[in-house]
């Protein structure tokens, strides 16, 4: 009985570490929150980053869209949100990010490399 409860114990945690770490969503859902994004608003140019990973039995999601140089913070903005409320609207959605960018040359991370 101890062997049994100690294997089984195991397996609980392993998965439960598994969808604590932080582990990327898998390719299909990663393509329906794409697809969702793409067809939010005709205004959304490009799709630059789209991450979504496990936080718990949930997904975080960040989004990084690109919208017009010539559009208003105020239109920007509605989209951005709009797009939030809707994926976190979504079940398996703990939290969504959406970022709004004018274009594709940033830098995908702000924090500067420290080189040895």
């Amino acid at each position: 009985i101890a062997l049994y409860t100690i294997s089984n114990w195991a397996k609980t945690v392993m998965e439960n570490v598994w969808s604590l770490i932080g582990k990327t969503a898998p390719p299909e859902y990663l393509a329906k929150i794409t697809y969702l994004c793409w067809n939010h608003d005709k205004e959304i140019k490009h799709i630059d980053t789209l991450r979504a990973y496990t936080f718990g039995s949930n997904y975080f999601v960040e989004v990084d869209i690109v919208v017009s140089e010539e559009m208003s913070l105020i239109q920007a903005h509605d989209i951005g949100e709009s797009l939030q409320d809707k994926l976190e609207k979504l079940p398996e959605i703990e939290r969504a990010f959406v970022h709004v960018d004018l274009n594709t040359t940033h830098k995908l991370e702000h924090k500067q490399l420290k080189v040895a």
